[in-house]
């Protein structure tokens, strides 16, 4: 074999090679990158307004509220000359409410009831005491249109953060931190004192924005003392409640 065409054959040899390999590597295809799943969120890819504005669009939707509130160092103010150790409300929009608190006395403990509908209030002292109507503003909260209250305060606030996320009420929540002004809640919390500064951890559902509680450190009216800390949770909503009148 000539050399001219022992070079021509090397030449042919390698292109076949080169094509055989080319087109076994052009074969397979690449490995494809995972598509992110639009459903899950970091907390560090959320806004805290967002999070609030679907927390209060929420909220301002409800048709009944349970929820309970405890004075965790027994330091707020006095209730009815009692200190208030529980609150337990029920709430249906737009103006009936009923309150159960257990409270202490200097004769002990005490259980306060408190039904509203309307402008009409009664409050009973102890169990079996009668029933006697009282001023809405003796009661500790303004619980006409809780679900729009709750929907503005919310969205007034301006300087939140997410600090992270747990599971509370049955499922993930986010925790926000902020600071508000006592002038913030009165609108909410019936003579709230002014010009105190407040520290507040909001817990917020992951995927339902729904609200599920609220702790506040500082003094809501002028007579708390510094280390108050009150938590709300709430435990139910749009669920059947049964708030009547004594009497009716």
């Amino acid at each position: 074999m000539s050399p001219g065409l022992r070079n021509r054959l090397a030449f042919v040899a390698l292109a076949v090679v080169f094509v055989l390999a080319t087109g076994a590597c052009g074969g397979e295809a690449e490995p494809e990158a995972p598509e992110a799943d639009p459903t899950t969120t970091t907390t560090e890819a959320l806004s805290a307004e967002a999070v609030l504005k679907g927390a209060a669009e929420e909220i301002a939707t409800l048709s009944t509220t349970k929820f309970t509130m405890v004075d965790e160092n027994e330091t707020g103010a006095k209730f009815m000359g009692t200190t208030l150790k529980r609150l337990n409300a029920e709430v249906e929009e737009p103006d009936r409410f009923k309150l159960a608190v257990e409270a202490q006395s200097a004769l002990g403990f005490v259980r306060i009831q408190v039904v509203g509908i309307g402008d009409e209030v009664l409050m009973q002292l102890f169990d079996g005491a009668p029933w006697s109507p009282v001023e809405p503003d003796q009661i500790p909260f303004n619980l006409t249109g809780l679900g729009m209250t709750l929907h503005d305060i919310l969205l007034a606030i301006e300087d939140a953060t997410i600090s992270g996320s747990e599971s509370l009420g049955g499922g993930p929540a986010l925790r926000l931190e902020t600071t508000l002004a006592s002038d913030d809640l009165s609108a909410l919390i019936t003579n709230a004192g002014s010009g105190h500064s407040l520290d507040a951890l909001l817990w917020i559902g992951e995927s339902d924005r729904a609200l599920r509680q609220i702790r506040i450190a500082g003094q809501v009216y002028d007579d708390d003392a510094p280390e108050t800390v009150r938590v709300i949770t709430i435990e139910d909503v749009d669920v059947p409640v049964d708030i009547t009148l004594p009497g009716a």
